[in-house]
């Protein structure tokens, strides 16, 4: 299915509730794994890929990921903590991908609640000290997507943000992780100090 979902005919619009069932099916069996969602590794990575693969997919997948975003976040915070490199860069890509969904959508208003939610999971990322450098980027740039939001919901997440100290976790974090790492936290300083 993560790889169904690609092909421009497969995610059409007229198939969305053909994708909910999808992704809400394998949501439901990540989930259902519980604390083991971060040692286990068949499951939370395909779940994670077919998220990140939603978004990119067409309007009929992507409007699905969309109605499940709840979900797919506290999927995402489950599988944040894996023992496995691959879930955890699959976690940072769909999280990124559902950042760049929301800031794109203009069909639909997110409340700065689910946004929120992406800031979380990035702390539970940044949190457990696993994460190599393209996923640690990857995530970073999630945080920055979210709290570039348009309108008052952006507002509302960079004031959240500020107030949880979100810019010194950044700081840290980018250190370890490089060049590009550094870049983006630096834009992201860039964000909360306006």
């Amino acid at each position: 299915a993560r790889i169904a979902v690609l092909p421009p005919d497969a995610a059409k619009s007229e198939r969305r509730a053909y994708w909910e069932e999808i992704l809400g099916g394998a949501l439901d069996m990540c989930m259902g794994l519980g604390d083991a969602a971060a040692t286990e590794v068949a499951v939370p990575m395909l779940t994670m890929r077919l998220i990140a693969n939603c978004y990119k997919g067409g309007p009929g997948s992507a409007g699905a990921a969309g109605i499940l975003v709840d979900k797919i976040l506290d999927c995402a915070e489950k599988c944040a903590a894996s023992s496995n490199k691959n879930v955890r860069l699959s976690v940072a890509t769909a999280i990124l991908n559902t950042s760049s969904y929301l800031h794109a959508s203009s069909t639909t208003t997110f409340p700065p609640s689910v946004a929120m939610r992406v800031v979380d999971v990035v702390g539970t990322i940044a949190g457990c000290g696993k994460y190599e450098t393209e996923a640690m980027v990857r995530s970073l740039v999630a945080l920055g997507t979210v709290l570039l939001l348009p309108g008052g919901c952006g507002s509302e997440v960079k004031k959240l943000a500020k107030e949880r100290s979100i810019g010194s976790m950044v700081q840290r974090v980018a250190g370890g992780h490089g060049e590009m790492a550094g870049a983006v936290s630096k834009e992201i300083m860039s964000i909360l100090s306006s």
